[in-house]
């Protein structure tokens, strides 16, 4: 019922609030005695706001005077631009004019902002390396505020493919002075240690980030569990570990820069990494459970299972995606991986040339329970042939089996045959015809791919039904 009470304030853009300062140096006005809700607490009052929109807690301010001081307390601040953004992104004149407001908007907020702690703060807007004085002053204020959750979400207005990092906001430590704009004390370096103590999870998106500032950063937060980095500059060899690293949880995502990555004794969990193809090295990493490795081209044999041979004993859920994979699968390079439990392979499905030799890979997973293939196009190509069958190798725990972009071709019931023919556990069956195409040849339009969508559903239901043994579901969707 509280929240519905809020409910009815309207705005027009998603990050678009006018605040009234002047309100702000009245005292408290006595209470409406019709009005029970400004008659709570403080501490509820607050909760309620916590609940809302950064938005929608700002304009309560102008409710009464019992509610002007109350939106400082919410200790999660999300300055979100999305929407105005995507409204304005192909006209450069209004993107201009709009990040000229955002930027203002949020020096407003964070200089009348009075509580002690924000937990959570997230900018996302497009900005980049010319609005570097205002993005040190958030990051400032919100290390001062002992933040737990820092995101930069400085959003691109061209696409990640067309992308220039070189215009990416760099993030350096110590951080400019901000005396000038908003009259933040400049810390010294030791004090931005300090100040970083309370750092948990760092998000970095079009934000480029330098070697002395990485290791600054592992360095003065010793509570930093998860790093995530997308699509900036970082360096060629990165190295990460050590018995002062707490790091948990690292995901890298669109770096052209990097030409390995080292990681080496510490407490790490899970690591993704997308991107070219890069020297992995890992050593020491008994903890971790979860591995993502998408690079767009690999040798098998040569590459990805001989770096990550250190660590697979340890792995409970391994993805690898494999869009242009080289021919030839090296099956004795395959590593055992016997805790592994779920195996997620994205394959570039040329033509239809069979994909059962991929099945390798399952083969050398004893305790396998969830098996998922994602299939890309890189040609719609049907062929007439016989359906290839490899070596019987049993799954006794495999009872979830996905296909990604079925289409209807031999290839694709090769594996839906492999997996019904070895898998005594199996209980489930689910196909999504979703059209992930890539290639200069498929020029499909949006009508092209539902149809093909719609032709994959009927040939799953024709292939695979006939196929089923008794007690397992298939589920197209």
């Amino acid at each position: 019922m509280l929240y519905k009470w809020f409910s009815i304030l309207n705005f027009t853009t998603a990050f678009d609030v006018t605040v009234d300062y002047n309100l702000l140096k009245g005292d408290r006005g006595r209470p409406n005695p019709n009005d029970f809700i400004s008659q709570l607490p403080d501490e509820v009052l607050c909760i309620i706001l916590s609940l809302l929109s950064l938005k929608d807690a700002l304009v309560t301010h102008s409710l009464s005077t019992r509610w002007r001081f109350l939106w400082c307390c919410r200790n999660k601040l999300d300055f979100d631009g999305s929407q105005v953004f995507e409204k304005v992104a192909n006209n450069k004149n209004m993107l201009v004019s709009e990040r000229v407001k955002f930027i203002t908007q949020v020096n407003n907020i964070i200089l009348h902002h009075n509580y002690p702690i924000v937990q959570d703060f997230r900018v996302c807007f497009d900005l980049d390396r010319n609005n570097f004085q205002e993005i040190d002053i958030w990051i400032q204020f919100a290390l001062n505020k002992k933040v737990e959750k820092l995101e930069l979400n400085l959003m691109t207005a061209s696409s990640a493919k067309d992308h220039d990092p070189a215009k990416n906001y760099n993030l350096r430590l110590p951080l400019s002075d901000g005396n000038k704009l908003l009259h933040f004390k400049r810390p010294s370096l030791n004090d931005i240690g300090i100040e970083m103590l309370s750092l948990k999870k760092l998000d970095l998106l079009y934000v480029n980030v330098s070697e002395p500032t990485l290791n600054e950063i592992l360095k003065y937060s010793p509570h930093l569990e998860s790093l995530y980095l997308y699509h900036g500059c970082l360096y060629s060899h990165i190295s990460v570990g050590g018995p002062g690293c707490n790091l948990k949880h690292i995901t890298l995502i669109g770096f052209e820069d990097i030409e390995s990555i080292s990681l080496f004794d510490f407490d790490l969990e899970s690591f993704t990494y997308s991107g070219q193809e890069i020297k992995l090295h890992f050593t020491g990493l008994p903890k971790l459970k979860h591995l993502d490795i998408s690079q767009f081209s690999v040798g098998l044999e040569d590459n990805v299972f001989h770096q990550i041979a250190p660590c697979v004993s340890y792995l409970n859920v391994l993805f690898l995606d494999i869009h242009i994979p080289q021919e030839g699968l090296n099956v004795n390079a395959i590593p055992k991986l016997p805790n592994l439990n779920k195996l997620y392979l994205i394959i570039g499905a040329e033509e239809d040339d069979s994909l059962l030799e991929f099945t390798s890979i399952a083969e050398a997973c004893p305790r396998l329970e969830t098996l998922v293939f994602s299939l890309v196009w890189m040609s719609p190509v049907k062929r007439r042939r016989k359906v290839r069958r490899v070596a019987a190798h049993p799954h006794p725990h495999l009872k979830l089996f996905e296909i990604l972009g079925y289409y209807g071709r031999v290839s694709d019931l090769e594996l839906a045959m492999y997996v019904i023919e070895n898998a005594d556990a199996l209980k489930k069956i689910v196909i999504d015809p979703v059209c992930d195409a890539i290639g200069e040849d498929l020029d499909f339009t949006e009508d092209d791919f539902l149809k093909r969508q719609l032709e994959a559903r009927s040939h799953a239901k024709r292939q695979l039904t006939p196929k089923l043994p008794r007690g397992v579901e298939l589920v197209i969707l």
